[in-house]
């Protein structure tokens, strides 16, 4: 808990302040200005509560303005007398962050200013241990982002604050070596739970649902997956200094995550590479090396194909099989991406807007709201605090810019996409799963629910289930019991077309937590019902429900389904913008993302094809690849945009291809910082090659007896290498097979 000192003259408003505060934070009372300064002075206080007469009110501003000196980062909340007409901007000068205008304030409302104080505190802190470090308005921003942090935070409001439109403060930060606005207010919260957590003591559920999100499991997650540590190590190690290490090291290569630092180093391995290209490898890589290595038993029962080249000559350096056909696995992302971020843009970003089919005031809408679906596969926890923020932050904009009452429904048009939810040759086992979620034209949280199960108290009774995003409450239902605890437990997912509903089964030990990824399965209608529970939420009633629309051309008012923007009734009131496509790939090869991998496939045939379909993606992936690629046209048969298809077929010299055409692109080296790389977090190469790290950036493949890994290299002397390394029909572990496939990386690598 935070430690407060705590002045107040009056002995009985000074009880009421410490039994209201006691249960959260440890108060120290001090009788006198004298005794608060020396307890400040002789240990560490996160906060003070003072007395703003005592002994008068210019002399107790005197004594916060000389406590503000001394201690910047200090909370300092003033007790002030009701009633007494004069204004409190005295006090705010003075550098106070918080007031109490009552001399019998509820406990909840004390509690809630000194938090609001020391949040306050706390972001000034971040914000000047960042000056200096990071240009204007890094600093502002972060800084608002954990003074402001919580459930109702978005990036218009964080823009606004910082007198920016939402895109010129993204272009700001990137200016400044800094993520974009989301991901700022994503650290923001992060930075917060680190002070909750640790100076505050409070629980990772308390931390979670004060800051917004559904459940600490989403916290747990997000803190994870940004700074590498789990609740727990942050509370006992530093909390938010801990966090802010992490985030923003000290090592001259921008913010943790960030692409300055990982663009810059390999622009500079990019220029040695180039620079000593004569130099070779050594002679060259020893082929004799590599073949033994994949010719001993039991590796030497698999098929393998391999091509290594030499990215500044285009010689080849190793090479087994480069023209058979291989199963990719999710080096088929390698395909899809490079086509997205070619045809597209490394700019490009989706646009999930909502129009309004009448005239309307601030009050009424004679018509309908429709959201016209892009695809928009960032509306997740990856890139927003949660997927319900994303949801509230069209509410948001809604319940501002909108009007409160609609007669007609919430359409949600969903025309351009195909209606298939399962991808073709998709297998039956994947489709209950969160890697085998499919989406739409308008689709939350990747396509996925992360169900958390509690066992009950007793063995035979009853688990809790709860899942995060909370779409639709009736959409899961459960039969799970407890088992004792040294029994096997087990959780079967299992959706029910004709109900459309997911029936989790199963049971689960006593005394432990068990998690699982399920497939939405519905998640266009499951995206609609939300935002229309949401809307509602903020004040946003529509008489109608909501409903999905299919069909192009079908009537929707005065307008039709796929034709919003040609409807001259029609009036866009809201929009929300993706990231640029850059992070969306980023967030496809670091972490071999299914889902997102499938909407830009989607995405491809929506935009340069006749529909939003798989095959018209994989018609569009194919003619890039054709036609500018200049890839082989017998070297490639797609199927989806994942790789989770046993049916995608690729030779080793079509992705090397594919990696030499990205590698000649003016933005080359932004492309690469998308890839995996060994040691980085969240990616699949976290934990792999660890001794080449800054040298390898690549792409992983993993389904049943398939692995491969494909991408660029920097070789010992300075070559940088373009390799793709394919193995089918192993029949042995991943382990083994993701082992020999980088011990053929350290070889190419001498």
């Amino acid at each position: 808990m935070a430690v407060l000192a705590l002045l107040q003259a009056d002995a009985r408003v000074a009880a009421r302040l410490s039994s209201a505060l006691n249960s959260e934070h440890r108060v120290v009372a001090c009788p006198t200005w004298e005794a608060l300064r020396a307890e400040l002075e002789a240990g560490r206080f996160d906060g003070c509560l003072v007395d703003a007469e005592d002994p008068n009110r210019p002399g107790a501003i005197e004594r916060i303005s000389q406590l503000r000196a001394l201690w910047p980062g200090l909370a300092i909340v003033a007790c002030v007398e009701i009633g007494e007409g004069r204004g409190y901007f005295d006090l705010g000068e003075a550098g106070v962050d918080g007031v109490l205008a009552s001399r019998s304030p509820p406990p909840g409302t004390v509690r809630s200013v000194v938090d609001d104080a020391l949040a306050t505190a706390r972001a000034d802190r971040i914000s000047r241990a960042l000056k200096g470090r990071y240009p204007d308005p890094a600093p502002e921003a972060i800084g608002w982002a954990v003074e402001n942090a919580g459930a109702d935070t978005n990036v218009e409001k964080l823009a606004a604050a910082l007198g920016h439109t939402p895109r010129s403060l993204r272009q700001a930060l990137e200016e400044a070596g800094f993520p974009g606005p989301t991901r700022v207010l994503l650290w923001g919260r992060l930075l917060l739970a680190g002070a909750r957590l640790n100076r505050d003591g409070r629980t990772v559920e308390d931390v979670a649902f004060s800051l917004g999100y559904s459940t600490a499991t989403s916290l747990a997650r997000a803190m994870k997956r940004q700074t590498g540590l789990t609740p727990k190590e942050v509370s006992e190690r530093g909390g938010m200094e801990r966090v802010r290490d992490v985030l923003f090291p000290d090592d001259g290569k921008g913010p943790r995550g960030g692409r300055f630092g990982k663009i810059a180093s390999l622009v500079t391995a990019a220029l040695v590479a180039n620079g000593c290209a004569t130099l070779g490898l050594g002679g060259g890589i020893d082929r004799g090396a590599v073949d033994r290595l994949l010719d001993t038993p039991a590796v030497d029962q698999t098929h393998w194909g391999v091509l290594a080249v030499d990215a500044g000559t285009g010689r080849t350096l190793y090479e087994r099989s480069p023209h058979r056909w291989f199963v990719p696995a999710s080096n088929q992302k390698i395909l899809v991406t490079s086509a997205a971020w070619s045809l597209l843009g490394p700019d490009y970003r989706f646009r999930t807007e909502i129009w309004a089919t009448g005239p309307f005031d601030p009050g009424h809408l004679e018509g309908d709201l429709v959201l016209v679906g892009s695809g928009d596969p960032s509306l997740s926890s990856r890139y927003w605090a949660t997927s319900d923020a994303a949801l509230d932050a069209l509410a948001d904009s809604l319940r501002q810019r909108g009007p409160g009452h609609v007669t007609g429904s919430l359409v949600v048009d969903a025309s351009l996409w195909d209606s298939a939810s399962v991808a073709p040759t998709r297998e039956l086992a994947d489709l209950a799963f969160g890697y085998g979620a499919s989406g739409g034209a308008f689709a939350v949280a990747e396509g996925a629910l992360e169900v958390v199960v509690v066992p009950g108290p007793t063995v035979g009774s009853e688990a809790t289930v709860s899942w995060s995003p909370a779409l639709e409450t009736d959409f899961v239902r459960t039969a799970v019991t407890t088992v004792a605890a040294d029994t096997s437990a087990r959780l079967v997912p299992l959706y029910l077309p004709e109900t459309r509903q997911l029936w989790l089964r199963g049971t689960v030990a006593l005394g432990e937590i068990d998690t699982v990824s399920v497939a939405q399965r519905d998640p266009v209608r499951l995206a609609a019902a939300e935002l229309w529970e949401r809307l509602g939420s903020a004040g946003v009633m529509t008489e109608g429900g909501w409903e999905v629309r299919w069909t192009p051309g079908e009537a929707i008012g005065p307008c039709m389904a796929g034709r919003m923007r040609e409807c001259s009734p029609a009036r866009r009131i809201a929009t929300l913008e993706s990231p640029p496509l850059s992070e969306l790939v980023a967030g496809v090869l670091g972490p071999s993302q299914n889902w997102i991998a499938e909407q830009l496939l989607l995405t491809l045939g929506a935009e340069l094809g006749d529909r939003g379909s798989w095959e018209e993606g994989v018609s569009v992936v194919e003619r890039f690849l054709v036609e500018q690629v200049r890839v082989d046209s017998l070297d490639v048969a797609l199927r989806d945009g994942s790789g989770l298809s046993a049916y995608n077929l690729v030779t080793p010299r079509a992705i090397v291809r594919v990696l030499q055409f990205m590698d000649a692109r003016p933005d080359a080296a932004l492309w690469r910082a998308a890839m995996a790389e060994p040691g980085e977090l969240d990616s699949t190469l976290e934990e792999r090659l660890l001794d080449l790290n800054g040298r390898v950036f690549a792409k992983t493949g993993s389904i049943s007896n398939v692995n491969s890994l494909s991408g660029y290299l920097v070789g010992s002397g300075g070559r940088q290498v373009i390799f793709a390394i394919l193995s089918n029909g192993s029949g042995l572990t991943a382990e083994k097979m993701r082992d020999t496939i980088d011990d053929v990386v350290r070889l190419l690598a001498r």
